[in-house]
């Protein structure tokens, strides 16, 4: 067999293998042992049937994807030894025709790792927003808390308002018929919470304690459940139970009864503390997705088409997790955002290939400047994932056992992404209107 590296493009590697006639007859007397022990001619015994009266009854051609299958994968990780190449992806076979005393031509488009051509990646000029935490961002989130930690008093004579919580049975039916997941006993919703089917909670204001009412609503056209989108439905609902909401004075008796602080002076200290601590890490956040994102664009990184695929699906697959985490499976999020695979594919696509390049620019950044990760390194981090998964050390360790490498290829990138961080020069953004940057803006720029 012989192999030829013809060019290197683009991040692929276009390889001719020969593999010479000799072997190819060998494939194919492989591929007759294992055909002829699965084919009936009449006169023969199963598995006697001589090659020769084989071929003539079906044609030469049964032997050759058998043959192919012995022949192609070890022609093919033999090139890569060969020639000392390291696919990235699946490879794309340009598989010539095969006869017996011939040789066998093999065409094969390789996704290697791309040459990276660094730009100016060191004292990136990044604009960053000025984040200051107010006194009335601390008179926001004190009044969360105070929200949160409302009474629930019971409204035994009074009508449901906006903000109640009301506790209902309800069935619903559509043309008078009960459909499935339509029933509900002692469901406790919040009027305004917009929980369920739009115009139904409004329906419910008014209402007492005791009284039944038919709320009729129509299910949004883009409802996850395509046997209910767009169709009319009538809920019988009895109120059960209304609860008012009602917040908590401010005081120390409150501080006390939430926290581990005697008042609400040091309630206050603290929430105002945990807000400069969140937006530090906000703005971390922001100034490492700047820089990476100013880095990868001075650089020349071709990426191969099977590479980004390969990112690509990696990208896909997170988004599937997160939506079943909420318990919506891709195929609902479509129907109810009216998109589909192929949208959300040219939607992606272009992060793909930023992930991918990213991931290219901060090995050849960890080779340049030869960064290295010490046991001392390694050991720490392990400690911080047994801290925040709650295992002990041993049983961290052993977890981590069979990604030692990974874990330190991991602490590499973090390192290349530190010394891309520490080399820039971020210049202060001033917001348009006055108070702390949008959270949008600091956690959706970048990747």
């Amino acid at each position: 067999m012989e192999a030829r590296l013809e060019k290197i493009e683009k991040s692929e590697a276009y390889v001719e293998i020969e593999v010479d006639a000799a072997t190819v007859d060998e494939g194919l007397n492989k591929a007759y042992r294992k055909v002829v022990k699965q084919v009936t001619i009449p006169g023969f015994r199963k598995g006697k049937v001589p090659r020769d009266f084989l071929e003539a009854h079906f044609g030469k051609e049964i032997l050759f994807e058998d043959a192919l299958e012995f022949l192609v994968p070890a022609a093919y990780e033999q090139a890569l030894q060969d020639l000392k190449i390291e696919p990235l992806a699946q490879p794309d076979f340009e598989i010539g025709d095969i006869q017996s005393g011939q040789p066998l031509h093999i065409k094969v488009k390789i996704p290697v790792r791309p040459e990276v051509v660094l730009g100016q990646v060191e004292g990136l000029e990044v604009a960053v927003p000025v984040m200051e935490v107010r006194e009335e961002d601390v008179d926001q989130r004190l009044e969360e808390m105070r929200s949160r930690y409302a009474r629930l008093i019971d409204k035994t004579d009074q009508a449901a308002e906006l903000g109640d919580t009301v506790t209902i049975d309800f069935i619903g039916s559509i043309d008078g018929v009960p459909f499935p997941g339509g029933t509900g006993d002692d469901y406790p919703l919040e009027l305004g919470s917009q929980t369920f089917i739009p115009g139904f909670e409004e329906q419910l204001v008014g209402l007492r304690v005791g009284e039944t009412k038919e709320v009729r609503v129509t299910f949004p056209a883009a409802y996850h459940a395509e046997d209910l989108a767009g169709k009319d439905a009538v809920f019988q609902t009895t109120v059960k139970k209304i609860e008012h909401r009602e917040p908590r004075e401010l005081d120390d008796e409150f501080a006390q009864e939430i926290s581990d602080f005697d008042t609400i002076a040091q309630l206050r200290d603290d929430v105002h503390k945990n807000l400069i601590e969140a937006n530090e890490q906000r703005l971390n956040g922001f100034k490492k997705r700047e820089v990476l994102a100013q880095a990868v664009a001075q650089c020349s990184i071709d990426i191969a088409p099977a590479v980004a695929e390969m990112y690509f699906d990696s990208l896909l697959q997170q988004f599937e997790q997160r939506l079943a985490s909420q318990g919506i499976s891709l195929e609902q999020y479509f129907q109810m955002t009216g998109s589909n695979l192929n949208e959300f594919k040219k939607d992606t696509y272009p992060d793909a290939i930023r992930n991918a390049q990213t991931k290219f620019m901060l090995e050849k950044i960890i080779a340049d400047k030869a960064i290295t990760i010490s046991d001392e390194e390694v050991e720490k981090k392990i400690e911080e994932i047994a801290e925040q998964t709650g295992l002990s050390l041993d049983q961290a360790r052993q977890n981590l056992e069979g990604v030692r490498e990974r874990l330190i290829d991991s602490l590499k990138e973090e390192k290349a992404i530190d010394f891309l961080v520490n080399a820039a020069k971020f210049i202060p953004k001033e917001n348009p209107a006055p108070g702390p940057a949008p959270a949008a803006e600091l956690e959706e720029s970048g990747e």
